[in-house]
């Protein structure tokens, strides 16, 4: 069965998902957190570092992609060795244009932890390259001091937002895994992106509205042709998979709900003080044909108490946190018990 990579932000909410899931979905699963631009003094780094402490699950290696760093460094060693002190163990992502500073650090950050390294192939403007030729990836590995046998290969779409963007990434996804297939043995091979769209505030209030997964889609179809090669599957859960600008903002009350293969994106406008809207979505889930239950998941536990208007309603914070939490532990499950996410 594939096991299920979910790409997450740095951010409180994601953070919180994944700290707070079961070991049914962290033994399931690989992460891997994007550290992502802050507006604090202190900086993404240390944000990064100071959120991700706390309640780490157990035995669960994190894989950390610090490219979006706007410093310097792009933190790769900062980030490895202050985990390491907190006994998280780190996968540091590197790139095939990596500068030579980040290449060092890289090598540094995997001698410290012995978690190999993970490879990221596309990025938001390129789609994945059958092209790169062994040597490139021979001189990379030379530099950070690993064989293929210790990298991760994450092979990554970014944004699948249609069917037609499926269907032209299908051959290319195919090309990518036999190119694989014939640069080495490789730990892991996952084929990744993401169908969220990046904005959901033109969907309607007062009603679920249903967004496909075409992430998912894609993945599939890549499957079934792809014969012996059996790739991973990776998705940006429900977030838009390319980083923003930092933007201060107060959405409506919203939920984002993973059932099968779609999203239900469920809005209120705010017609309650203190964001109590959010208790009228929560209420209308728990009584929908789609509810998972309350011990599903962390959020669905949250979203179980919403509908019961008790406690506090949250910010767009926790609403992004229990519906990423629901999705991770609903990927984790479809991949196990129906082998397709």
């Amino acid at each position: 069965m594939p096991e299920y990579v979910p790409i997450l932000k740095s951010k409180p909410a994601e953070i919180w998902a994944w700290c707070n899931s079961t070991p049914a979905v962290t033994s399931k699963s690989r992460v891997l957190f994007e550290v992502v631009p802050s507006t604090t003094k202190r900086g993404p780094i240390y944000d990064f570092i100071s959120r991700i402490s706390r309640n780490w699950p157990t035995g669960s290696v994190m894989t950390v992609d610090s490219r979006s760093v706007n410093q310097p460094s792009s933190g790769v060693w900062a980030i490895a060795e202050s985990l390491r002190q907190r006994i998280i163990p780190v996968c540091p992502v590197v790139r095939l244009d990596d500068s030579p500073q980040i290449l060092s650090e890289v090598n540094a950050a995997c001698a410290l932890h012995s978690e190999g390294a993970c490879l990221r192939l596309g990025s938001e403007d390129r789609d994945p390259d059958p092209c790169v030729t062994k040597s490139q990836v021979d001189i990379l590995l030379q530099v950070i001091g690993l064989n293929t046998t210790e990298i991760d290969l994450l092979i990554d779409f970014k944004v699948i937002g249609s069917e037609r963007d499926g269907a032209r990434c299908v051959p290319l996804a195919i090309s990518m895994l036999q190119w694989a297939a014939k640069t080495g043995s490789w730990r892991r091979v996952t084929v990744a992106s993401g169908a969220f769209p990046q904005r959901i505030s033109d969907l309607s209030t007062g009603m679920a509205t249903s967004v496909p997964r075409f992430d998912a889609d894609f993945f599939s179809q890549v499957v079934s042709a792809s014969g012996n090669i059996q790739p991973d599957y990776g998705d940006y859960g429900i977030n838009y998979p390319i980083i923003g600008p930092v933007i201060p903002r107060s959405p409506n009350p919203n939920l984002r709900y993973t059932e099968g293969l779609v999203w239900q994106v469920d809005r209120e406008a705010k017609l309650l003080p203190g964001n109590e809207s959010f208790f009228t979505i929560c209420e209308r889930v728990v009584q929908s044909g789609y509810r998972a239950g309350a011990n599903y998941s962390a959020g669905d536990e949250e979203i179980e108490r919403c509908s019961q208007g008790i406690g506090g309603a949250g910010t767009a914070t926790q609403w992004l946190s229990y519906g990423t939490s629901h999705h991770l532990a609903t990927i984790a499950d479809r991949l196990t018990n129906l082998g397709a996410p």
